[in-house]
Order: structure tokens, then C-alpha cells, then sequence
């Protein structure tokens, strides 16, 4: 397999399948100092910023319709905040690998904090008014207890072993404290048909991808009990296909090759990006419905 998506590197890598648990792995992984390469500018954002540091009305219209399909997130994690605040253990969010800070804003579960391994990221969260530190995800510097709420979106993919990272999370937890886990579903039906073009692969970016059991597998071995799983995300599932169909039209990647354009052009380009996601719904409403769509969000608890 090659980098379909952002084309950071033309070198081959293998994808090995775990027969007993359905993970998808590298194999061998990249080498951790190479890493860093893979992640281009652009990666978290569609658009480029003016030099003034503000956005044009495609960056503005961007904003917009993340704050639209970020409602799963909003509402899953809002939902758990509420139960926590009226049970009286409400002590705060930590989002793991926050990116740029989009879920943090749609969410607003205040007191929160993101925490990346990008400077680029951090600067995006605060940017958005929301602190942010940067740091190693197995060694966070946070004082035990710390919070009630610890999300990790699309985090898990990109690391390898995830033991160290979930330890350090239980550690971070109060009592009564909940972790909230996503990540691609190797088990989806849009792997299973599309096979090594399914974007939600993606190497070399993702070390490894979980399917509900291997991830259910990984989560109780390092001490969390899940309580909840949710298969459809309006965010992630309709653009898991679209990338996989047309990977040079995803916003970011534009961004990444070079091939975004200015003006006109480039709100064609997401005009066009917007109507394959819009396509793939009905598919991955089905898919989700019956146990197999493209992501997988699990809410856990620590055991015992």
C-alpha cells in the first residue's frame, strides 16, 4: 500500500490482518523518527490561512459545516458531561490529540483542555480560545485525578502500542471518571468492498486499525469496561468513502499537494468534495444500522 491520500512518500508499506481479532496493522511500522514526515501541513485544516491570520469566506464556510457534522460528538459527549455534572463528578475534559481544536469548540464541555504531540495543533486550540498543551501521550503532565472526561478521536490509529496511552488515561480519571474512544472500523462493510483503497487505512499515518473486537480486546486490557458503542458518525463515516473513492478531492490533501486553488476553483473543488459525502449517507446509514459502519466510538468506564 502507498500514501493514497496525501501523498507524502511514494515507499510501499504492508497491511497485516490479526485473524483472531480483525486489526489491521503496519508491518513493519515506520521507524518513530520518521513519522513527523508523514503528517503535512494542512492535515487537520481544508483551508490555508490569509497572512493577516484570517480566513476567507471558503475558511469561514469550512468552519461552518465542521460545526455541522460535528453534532455526533457534540451530543454523545454532552450527554456523558451532563449525567457526570448531575451525579455531582464533573471535573473537567481532556481531549487527546485535539487536532485543531474543532471537536474541543463543538463539544464546550468547560473546564476542557486539548493536548497534542503538533505544535501546529496547539496553536489552532488556542487560537480558538480553549488552552492547550503539547506533550507525550503516554506521559502526560497532568497530576492524577485530574478529570472526569477523557476523549480520544481518532487518536489510538496513529500509536503503537496503545497500552502506555489508555494506562496514562485511567490514570487521569477521577472516580465514577469515563473515557470516550473513535476510531476506523476495519470491520465496516466499506473495508470489506473496497479492501486496500478503503481510506480509513490510510498509511502510513494509521499504525493500526481496530475492528469492534480488537478494540473492545484492547480497551479491558488496559483496565476500562465499555459501556456504550456507537457505529455512525455524520463527520467521519460519509468522508471515509468519498476519500476512498476519490482521495486527491479531500480538502486537506488538496491543501498538502498543492492542488487547492484560489478562488472559484477551489470552492468547485469542495462543492465536489460535498457531494460525494452527501452520496455516501444512505450507505453508510445502512452499513451503521446493521453493526459495520465505517467508525467506531465506544464510551467506557474503568473496570472494577
Amino acid at each position: 500500500m502507498t500514501d493514497r491520500l496525501f501523498q507524502t512518500t511514494n515507499a510501499p508499506f504492508d497491511l497485516k490482518e490479526c485473524e483472531d481479532c480483525g486489526a489491521y496493522f503496519l508491518s513493519p511500522p515506520p521507524p518513530p523518527e520518521e513519522l513527523g514526515k508523514y503528517y503535512p501541513k494542512g492535515f487537520w485544516r481544508g483551508t490555508e490561512e490569509d497572512e493577516d491570520g484570517g480566513e476567507d469566506l471558503r475558511g469561514r464556510l469550512t468552519e461552518w459545516y465542521r460545526r455541522l457534522i460535528l453534532r455526533d460528538h457534540a451530543r454523545f459527549v454532552g450527554n456523558i458531561a451532563r449525567e457526570q455534572r448531575a451525579a455531582g463528578r464533573w471535573k473537567g475534559l481532556l481531549d487527546v490529540g485535539c487536532g485543531d481544536g474543532s471537536v474541543l469548540e463543538a463539544i464546550d464541555c468547560r473546564p476542557c483542555i486539548g493536548f497534542d504531540t503538533a505544535d501546529d495543533a496547539v496553536r489552532f486550540v488556542s487560537a480558538r480560545g480553549f488552552p492547550a498543551v503539547r506533550g507525550v501521550p503516554d506521559a502526560m503532565p497532568f497530576a492524577p485525578g485530574s478529570f472526569s472526561l477523557v476523549t480520544m478521536f481518532h487518536f489510538l490509529e496513529h500509536v503503537r502500542p496503545a497500552g502506555p496511552h489508555l494506562e496514562s488515561a485511567r490514570r487521569l480519571l477521577s472516580d465514577g471518571g469515563e473515557l470516550v474512544v473513535q476510531v476506523p472500523n476495519s470491520g465496516s462493510w466499506g473495508a470489506s468492498l473496497l479492501k486496500r483503497h478503503w481510506a480509513g487505512f490510510d498509511p502510513p499515518r494509521h499504525l493500526i486499525n481496530y475492528a469492534p473486537k480488537s478494540l473492545r480486546m484492547t480497551l479491558e486490557r488496559a483496565g476500562f469496561e465499555v459501556v456504550a458503542e456507537n457505529h455512525f458518525c455524520l463527520r467521519d463515516n460519509p468522508a471515509t468513502l468519498a476519500n476512498s473513492v476519490a482521495p486527491g478531492s479531500y480538502p486537506p490533501a488538496r491543501v498538502a499537494r498543492g492542488t487547492v486553488g484560489s478562488g472559484p476553483a477551489a470552492l468547485l473543488g469542495d462543492v465536489g468534495y460535498l457531494a460525494l459525502t452527501l452520496a455516501a449517507i444512505p450507505f453508510t446509514l445502512l452499513e451503521s444500522a446493521a453493526g459495520h459502519g465505517e467508525s467506531i466510538m465506544m464510551r467506557c468506564r474503568v473496570a472494577g
